[in-house]
């Protein structure tokens, strides 16, 4: 008899969802007031104010806990706020706690492109030349046409900041191949070198020696910085 209503009751739970009762209309409430937390993380970011920002993010990671829908969406905010933390951290030139933040950032979200940037960022300003490459290359394969100031969510908000692009991408691993040594490759087409990405920012370059190659990398640098403010 016992084992009878054990059985009744389990059944019982299990026919009411065992869950909130929150409903589907209000699970999307939910959702929506959580994503629209993140373009004012991203503002409060944009003023400059990045110690704010930082909280502003953070806030809004605790936010994202308590939601009782899908862990995908959970997630995507979550990697959003730890993205805004880390590119918070990476101004105010934190360097290890912008990587743990951007570690953590690609973990719940690996197509956030803009975080792999941002890694990839911190990588070389740390002097981790493979894990820079490596972190580039993730970038524009999740991206190819990735242009910070212009990131948008599903929904049409706005998440942009900084005027980081592929350009900047693309510098950071010819910069990240060339301290590796790999400077060109003259037998056979093959981008995992400095002059390879340095052709494709600027087409008309051709390899003479590592010399000519850093004086060209340093000169598309001076250029990114004088057409935008916010680059690496």
């Amino acid at each position: 008899m016992k084992r009878l209503v054990a059985l009744a009751l389990s059944l019982a739970l299990a026919s009411c969802g065992g869950g909130s009762g929150i409903g589907p209309d209000e699970i999307k409430n939910q959702e929506k007031r959580l994503r629209d937390r993140l373009p004012i993380d991203w503002s409060t970011y944009n003023t400059g104010s990045y110690e704010e920002a930082s909280d502003f993010f953070s806030k809004t990671m605790e936010q994202a806990d308590t939601f009782e829908g899908l862990d995908e969406v959970r997630n995507e905010v979550k990697s959003e706020a730890h993205n805004g933390i880390a590119w918070s951290y990476f101004r105010l030139q934190d360097l290890e706690s912008a990587w743990n933040s951007f570690q953590q950032a690609t973990r719940l979200d690996r197509r956030n492109t803009d975080a792999w940037a941002g890694w990839a960022g911190v990588a070389l300003a740390s002097q981790n030349y493979n894990d820079a490459a490596q972190f580039s290359i993730q970038a524009l394969e999740s991206d190819a046409e990735y242009k910070s100031a212009l990131r948008i969510d599903d929904g049409a908000r706005a998440l942009g900041h900084d005027r980081v692009d592929k350009r900047h991408i693309r510098l950071m691993l010819a910069e990240s191949y060339f301290q590796l040594g790999s400077y060109s490759a003259t037998e056979r087409s093959d981008p995992n070198n400095a002059a390879a990405q340095v052709r494709l920012i600027r087409r008309s370059f051709d390899f003479i020696d590592p010399g000519q190659l850093l004086a060209e990398m340093s000169a598309i640098s001076t250029e990114l910085q004088l057409e935008a403010s916010g680059g690496f």
